[in-house]
């Protein structure tokens, strides 16, 4: 029950039914912690909630359990809270993969590049081999912390060392590296030397970033490669006309603008036919359409 209100967005309500588990006297197991600290991480939980979760499991034994431990992690990186969250990692006496990302990923997301990079060495040197998830957050790390040569040597060893087949993130996250670091015509080249097509929220970064950097020049190339991808997004077309209002090139916004609205009809046309064809199989299968009535 615990476990079905969490995965269905109701993490208050999962701890309403912990909280008559415990007054039933029923007693909490390894699965049910797990499930508990899912639902306080699920709220973002305050201070108080968190310390109330870990005390509990404190207080109960189940301190030194790893998974139990690697959860806490989790739930403390999550909302800041990293220094609590380093503590639970340095006591825990057995670790796993996951208790290294979940302290990295705390790390990572809150800004520590420096610290991040100081424990998966120190993973690496304990004989732990690192996956794709490791690598992203390593990744995100140096992207947080603008580290651009940490990030690519990451990225060579993850391809090179280990032979991890980067996933679309890895290469969303390179991107959004070179992109915070001013790099921005890198950006572009690394895109186009993929070796797999680059989805378009990759290109809408670099679009993002040229248009904030001021790069208008090459903002237009990559446009084009978005609204390539993407012909019937009507946001692509609104930023590519903003880009050539912004040089005051009036005549390519009216034809961008126009390109819009023809692609919005042919979108309306496609639509409407589709409705037309299936009515009509419909009807030629002999299956008279729900408000429909022979003569």
């Amino acid at each position: 029950m615990i476990n079905a209100c969490c995965e269905n967005g109701r993490p208050t309500e999962a701890l309403e039914v912990f909280n008559e588990m415990r007054l039933s006297v029923v007693k909490v197991d390894e699965v049910t912690l797990l499930a508990v600290i899912s639902a306080c991480t699920k709220l973002d939980c305050t201070s108080e909630l968190g310390e109330w979760v870990e005390k509990y499991a404190s207080d109960n034994g189940f301190l030194e359990n790893t998974r139990v431990a690697n959860a806490l992690i989790h739930m403390h990186g999550k909302v800041g809270r990293v220094k609590r969250a380093c503590e639970i990692f340095d006591s825990m006496s057995v670790r796993t993969v996951v208790s290294w990302t979940a302290m990295i990923q705390a790390l990572a997301v809150h800004g520590h590049g420096a610290a991040a990079l100081v424990r998966f060495t120190q993973m690496l040197r304990q004989g732990f081999w690192p996956d794709e998830v490791i690598f992203l957050s390593m990744i995100n790390a140096c992207c947080h912390s603008m580290r651009v040569s940490e990030g690519r040597q990451l990225f060579k060893s993850m391809v090179e060392e280990y032979h991890i087949t980067p996933w679309m993130e890895h290469y969303g996250s390179m991107v959004d590296l070179l992109c915070r670091s001013d790099m921005l015509d890198e950006a572009f080249e690394f895109i186009l030397a993929m070796p797999v097509k680059p989805d378009p929220v990759i290109w809408r970064v670099l679009t993002g970033a040229c248009r904030d950097q001021g790069n208008n020049s090459l903002a237009r190339k990559v446009i084009a490669h978005v609204i390539d991808m993407e012909p019937e997004h009507g946001g692509n077309y609104v930023l590519a006309s903003n880009l050539y209002a912004a040089d005051e090139n009036w005549g390519r916004v009216v034809d961008v603008r126009v390109e819009m609205g023809v692609r919005k009809e042919m979108s309306r046309c496609s639509t409407a036919m589709s409705y037309i064809e299936g009515f009509a199989s419909t009807f030629d299968n002999g299956v008279l359409p729900s408000g429909v009535h022979a003569a």
